[in-house]
């Protein structure tokens, strides 16, 4: 009998479930019509044009007119769980809608699908309180054709590319949009949440970038916020600024109206916070920025100084862990007396030694078990490391500075909105300065990640009052650059017609990657090679000790060993990955895969391997001759898109650097290479330099190849000049030997 009645309730609990899914997709369904007929019912004039001007007709695709509008509005809820507790519903609503004109088979493309969240419940319950976390997205769209008809898409026949009851993800296909037509279409998200710790300038930011990739004639952004809620903006590179006014209700109201925004031109070697126009506006309910901008009297950059603020205020020594890092330090030393002798230099490169053991040789959870993956990925968390550092180094009376440096590939520090929006690193004063940069497991010390150098940056000299009373003076820097002969790659490729066909190549090569090119390094390292470099540098326990105070330890040292191994043992498929990339196409025959340095530390910076293995498709057959692909044993070079040919915006590279490759090419026997003098090039100006050559002693033939860039950053006015560098390499891929048979 209770094996009946379990029945029962599990049918009649599936039945409300099945009804209740199908309540809430009719609701959806009815919400998406009434949402559609207010959005094309109630059309500004702007959206509905359908000419384009006779200057744009040329283009990919015209934007004929775009809006987005988001309203915010915030209300405390009394919540019965557990316990009585008071938290905040915030409701926002936000529409993006576009009308654009397509005029080629690029745009075409770009435009024939929709993709968006469709349904996200994160929804949770506490005791007999549900607090809501709900997001839906609504999405329309409709095809005019020359003619003026109008095709309305049907959205129930989306797909869905993820299913599951509490997180839909959906695709909608475009039918029928062809050249020539305009396609107007819209999404709408709705978000629904009871929580406080959501409601900070953080989790309610937008950053709206004022340039598109195609012409916009009419752009029109407008945000609401109910009166309750603080509001804060950052206008960058010439952005225009809101209006701002009130409804009735009080309601804050921020709009913007923008016509004729031009395209722009070139998405090369660009960095959009520091070049496009762009505004940031972020709300908040009860952020405690506020408080510290009001006491504080921040007016000028207030968010920065206010999260500057922040930053200073966690100099609290109970909080950090920098007794452990001295502890370990004076363990390195092994003595006091040596300890207590080591200059500075020597104390600064081994506490850094010290501390990037400590960080990433202790393996936690996933960043053990699956043996590399997650492991080599970790970033460390620079602003939390350099407080520890800094807390050290006063310790041990090591004069310091603390630098707050951004991306130049972020905002920059006159634009910081959040306390992520800057990276803190430690620089050690002496004779020569070093720096101790907090990044990855890489990065060496006393250098500095190219992303950061030539940055105006905030110097903070500390000065330690007691143990939660930091004090500091502040001035401003510009961080200096590394030159080419700091960041190269050097190649030497041996060379040789592998079966008796002579149709494929045998080629053993050898890397050496230096400085902000050792773009390799962690995707070809296995963890057990760093942990072993690691640990040597830093006189670090081997993995057996390391877990000491664990209950488990022996468990837990076998589990992360065998893991180690297994990522070991697998090495050679990274490799292969890494020169499928390289030459674009899949290697044969991948041996001798062998590291040579892993260069995880400055006192042997250079990373370097080797590798031997086989490529079809760069030799062909001619008769009694063969045709070798001489010019693409390099990898080949960047080859330009005639859209990048010109540009007015600055060049922003990763850094100065260069390439050196020494390529040996065997000559069979019975053969004589012709066509060595086209291998010769030479293009130098001062953005950079390609210079090349082929030399043939007895049977080998050996072609150099030296390409340089000069600068990590570049005026768009010296565009013209890098541009010849760059279709001069790009153009020698496509040099060719010829092995003519001799009689």
């Amino acid at each position: 009998m209770k094996q009946y009645l379990l029945l029962i309730t599990f049918l009649g609990c599936s039945a409300v479930a099945l009804a209740q899914s199908a309540k809430e997709k009719q609701a959806y369904a009815d919400e998406a019509a009434v949402l559609q007929k207010q959005i094309w019912d109630n059309q500004i004039n702007e959206f509905k044009a359908t000419t384009v001007p006779a200057n744009l007709g040329k283009e990919s695709a015209v934007v004929l007119a775009r809006s987005f509008s988001l309203s915010r509005s915030s209300g405390g809820k009394f919540k019965f769980g557990r316990g009585i507790s008071f938290t905040t519903r915030t409701k926002k609503f936000s529409i993006f809608h576009e009308r654009v004109k397509i005029n080629d088979k690029s745009a075409l493309e770009n435009f024939s699908s929709l993709e968006y969240q469709k349904i996200l419940n994160k929804t949770t319950t506490s005791g007999f309180a549900k607090f809501l976390d709900v997001n839906n997205t609504y999405v329309g769209a409709k095809v005019i054709k020359p003619s003026g008809k109008e095709q309305v898409v049907n959205t129930s026949e989306e797909v869905l590319t993820k299913n599951e009851s509490k997180d839909k993800q959906g695709k909608l296909a475009i039918p029928d949009l062809q050249v020539g037509d305009i396609l107007d279409y819209y999404t709408c998200k709705e978000d629904v949440a009871d929580k406080d710790e959501g409601n900070s300038y953080k989790d309610n930011d937008n950053i709206i970038f004022l340039v598109d990739e195609y012409p916009v004639l009419y752009y029109g952004i407008d945000f609401q916020f109910n009166k309750k809620i603080k509001v804060k903006t950052i206008y960058a590179n010439g952005a225009g600024h809101f209006e701002t006014t009130s409804n009735e209700d009080g309601d804050q109201i921020y709009s913007l109206k923008l016509h004729n925004i031009p395209k722009y031109k070139s998405q090369l070697w660009t960095s959009a916070f520091r070049q496009y126009p762009y505004i940031e506006i972020g709300s908040s309910y009860n952020d405690d920025l506020d408080k510290i901008i009001e006491k504080n009297n921040f007016y000028e950059n207030p968010m920065f100084q206010a999260q500057k603020y922040v930053f200073q205020n966690n100099f609290k020594e109970f909080q950090y862990p920098f007794n452990e890092l001295l502890t370990n330090l004076k363990d390195f030393y092994k003595d006091k007396k040596a300890f207590k002798n080591a200059p500075v230099d020597s104390i600064a490169k081994n506490i850094y030694a010290v501390w990037k053991f400590n960080t990433f040789c202790k393996y936690i959870g996933s960043a053990g078990e699956d043996g590399g993956g997650s492991y080599k990925e970790r970033r460390a968390a620079s602003k939390v490391n350099t407080i520890n550092m800094c807390m050290a180094l006063s310790d041990q009376k090591i004069d310091h500075d603390i630098i707050l440096v951004s991306s130049r590939f972020t905002n920059s520090l006159d634009n910081v909105f959040n306390y992520d929006d800057f990276d803190a690193f430690i620089r050690v004063n002496g004779d020569k300065p070093m720096y101790m940069c907090f990044d990855n497991m890489a990065t060496h010390f006393n250098e500095i990640p190219a992303r950061y150098q030539g940055e105006k940056v905030i110097v903070l000299h500390p000065r330690r009052r007691s143990s939660n009373n930091y004090e500091f003076t502040e001035g401003v820097e510009v961080l200096p650059v590394t030159k080419v002969e700091d960041n190269n790659i050097t190649e030497q490729l041996n060379v040789s017609l592998a079966d008796a066909g002579m149709q494929k190549l045998k080629i053993e090569r050898h890397v050496a990657e230096k400085g902000a090119l050792r773009d390799d390094q962690l995707e070809l390292l296995a963890v057990m090679d760093i942990d072993e470099s690691l640990q040597h540098y830093a006189n670090g326990d081997e993995l057996s000790k390391r877990f000491k105070n664990f209950g488990d330890r022996k468990k837990i040292v076998s589990m992360i060993q065998a893991a180690l191994d297994k990522e070991k043992g697998e090495q050679t498929k990274n490799f292969t990955a890494e020169i499928k990339g390289k030459y674009e196409q899949e290697p044969k025959d991948v041996s001798n895969c062998k590291i040579l340095n892993t260069g995880v530390d400055i006192s042997s910076p250079v990373f370097e391997y080797t590798e031997t293995f086989t490529l079809d498709n760069l030799v062909k057959k001619a008769g009694n001759n063969y045709i070798i692909d001489a010019g693409k044993l390099t990898g080949g070079f960047l080859k330009l898109e005639e859209k990048n040919k010109t540009r007015d915006a600055d060049v922003f590279m990763s850094a100065a650097r260069g390439f050196k490759y020494t390529i040996v090419i065997n000559i069979p026997q019975g053969y004589a290479p012709k066509g060595m003098e086209e291998m010769t090039q030479n293009k130098t100006n001062k953005t950079g330099s390609f210079v090349s050559s082929a030399t043939l002693a007895g049977n080998k033939l050996t072609v150099s190849v030296n390409r340089t860039y000069a600068h990590h950053f570049e005026k768009a006015a010296d565009w013209p000049l890098l541009v010849d560098v760059i279709n001069t390499a790009s153009d020698f891929d496509s040099k060719k030997i010829l092995l003519e048979k001799q009689n």
